[in-house]
């Protein structure tokens, strides 16, 4: 897979506080991050970065055909079946045609498929089905620059399971897409924390070709761009209107449609 390495002059950081915690023990991996609560623990055996390798023909493609051009994206159904279905569903029923870009963290990421230019929730235009998605979290996929990952719409669970950090968290139809943040010496010291090659490979990854680390294990990845990196760059680089969680493209940026095709 080639993803780009990241590009010079991104954004040191976003509206939240980027605070990953990398802590191996009795051959687990757990990454927790304390500003939303997320703790994931991994068995090291299952730790890999299939979305460094080319796609194999077959494999199924999102062509995402926007007005700023086009971006490909390989999906990984047998990591998140569910997202994936309801992706490919909603693409295939023309659900996209004419979404917007509604959220851009200058060059880090992007946010998009909402129906209006300003992001409402619930989804407008949205069954209650594709907005209720289990999250799904695999060990071989990270938010390195390029992942397409499923926006989180809800989270069930009382007291108890907040306190116990076992909620219930579910994605929809609104995605994100990852740049990168900038890459700082501490944020490079704490990805080479690991002391098991597994947590290593995946920190040089993220040191080498850029992405979110704070989102580890915290996010459902079921996509990684692989051409069109160019066109990441110029949607994470508009020039924006609004403040903060509101700042969205001043010149609109819309999906036209998105393709689901097969690797030749």
């Amino acid at each position: 897979m080639r993803i780009k390495p990241q590009k010079s002059g991104l954004a040191k950081g976003l509206t939240i506080v980027f605070t990953v915690t990398l802590i191996s023990s009795f051959g687990l991996a757990v990454w927790s991050n304390m500003t939303s609560g997320y703790t994931a623990v991994l068995e090291y055996d299952d730790i890999a970065l299939i979305q460094l390798d080319e796609p194999k023909s077959g494999d199924p493609l999102a062509v995402m055909h926007t007005t700023a051009g086009d971006m490909t994206y390989i999906l990984y159904p047998e990591q998140c079946p569910q997202t994936v279905a309801n992706f490919t569903k909603l693409a295939e029923q023309g659900y996209y045609d004419g979404t917007y870009v509604f959220r851009v963290e200058p060059d880090v990421f992007f946010s998009a498929g909402a129906k209006t230019p300003e992001d409402k929730i619930p989804a407008e235009g949205s069954s209650e089905a594709q907005e209720h998605i289990p999250q799904e979290l695999s060990a071989k996929l990270w938010p390195l620059r390029g992942a397409l990952c499923a926006l989180t719409t809800s989270a069930e669970g009382g007291f108890w399971k907040t306190v116990t950090k076992t909620r219930e968290y579910y994605t929809g139809s609104r995605f994100l897409v990852c740049n990168s943040i900038e890459m700082t010496d501490e944020i490079c010291e704490g990805l080479r924390s690991g002391d098991n090659d597994a947590m290593l490979k995946v920190g040089e990854a993220f040191i080498e070709k850029g992405g979110i680390p704070n989102y580890s294990q915290q996010i459902t990845v079921f996509g990684q761009l692989y051409d069109g990196f160019e066109i990441l760059d110029a949607v994470t680089g508009a020039e924006l209107t609004g403040e903060g969680e509101n700042r969205r493209p001043k010149d609109d940026i819309r999906i036209e449609s998105v393709e689901i095709t097969k690797a030749p």
